[in-house]
């Protein structure tokens, strides 16, 4: 059921948010990853596992 309503919206609406605007995912994309660089500062979490 959930996935026909969605299946629904996406066969009208989709092409309006893919094809209407491609320069903004460029945007979503580069905003993305510089929250990524200043949150993390390019480095992957550390983990906290145990030192023998």
């Amino acid at each position: 059921m959930v996935g026909s309503a969605f299946s629904r919206w996406w066969t009208k609406l989709g092409p309006y948010y893919t094809k209407a605007y491609p320069e903004m995912w460029v945007g979503v994309a580069l905003t993305a990853v510089l929250y990524f660089k200043i949150s993390y500062g390019g480095n992957k979490p550390v983990s906290h596992g145990r030192i023998n």
